[in-house]
């Protein structure tokens, strides 16, 4: 019976996880460069039944999460016309600097900073975009007006590859954080083909599929409860037996 609670207690726990995982991913449908994660499951230990017979047979002891990582497919572009817009056509990322450490993000929805008298090219939340040296963007004034210019920006904005994006580890922001199994970030030394400007790349959620997810989840849940209650029962009557 203690089996079968811990296989209905993981199971709750590894379900609820999964859950929370969906919301995520649903909450963050309208976010430009948002990338889905997706949880995937791992039985637990296995021992052999003392029971008789030939086959030695296995009982199990539940479920875990075990990989939580990102899809980076490629999501369609909405155009927005806006100069300070830009959409990744390819694989790379942006890189941004913020409180010092350095990110990594799809969603291009930039704009003007000031820090002192001198402008530069930040995110919404306020991080330094990089250029592919990993220095922040200066902005000049155009002579005579208060205006900058943003003249040549897609040339000068970086953009960085890794060898496994999947697994890079998502932080606050929309951000994304090097990890051992992304492998380093890597300067693209030419963004020709791979930035657009004036548009911005949509999430990348699929509400359907999360839906889905979210039926099949639950339905996994409600039997994990089950079978938790059950194993209650079945040790409630066992322990009235023995009075």
């Amino acid at each position: 019976m203690k089996t079968a609670f811990y296989a209905g207690a993981s199971g709750l726990l590894a379900n609820q996880k999964a859950m929370d995982n969906i919301a995520n991913n649903v909450a963050n449908v309208s976010t430009f460069g948002y990338k889905p994660q997706n949880i995937s499951f791992q039985s637990l230990i296995y021992d052999e039944m003392y029971v008789n017979t030939p086959t030695d047979p296995d009982k199990g002891h539940g479920v875990k999460t075990v990989i939580n990582d990102s899809n980076f497919n490629q999501s369609s572009l909405s155009l927005t016309n806006y100069g300070l817009d830009f959409a990744i056509t390819g694989d790379p990322l942006f890189a941004v600097e913020v409180d010092g450490e350095i990110g990594y993000t799809r969603d291009g929805t930039f704009s003007i900073g000031m820090d002192g008298e001198t402008g530069y090219l930040v995110t919404t939340s306020g991080g330094f975009v990089l250029d592919k040296n990993g220095q922040r963007i200066v902005l000049e004034k155009k002579p005579g007006t208060n205006n900058f210019n943003v003249d040549g920006l897609m040339q000068r904005i970086g953009l960085y590859s890794f060898d496994n994006p999947n697994y890079l580890t998502p932080v606050q922001g929309n951000l994304y954080v090097v990890s051992e199994k992304s492998g380093p970030a890597v300067a693209v030394n030419d963004n020709t083909g791979l930035l657009l400007q004036g548009a911005l790349e949509n999430s990348g959620t699929n509400l359907a599929e999360e839906m889905t997810d979210m039926i099949t989840v639950q339905r996994a849940y409600q039997l994990a409860a089950r079978v938790l209650t059950t194993a209650e029962e079945n040790e409630q009557t066992i322990t009235k037996l023995r009075r």
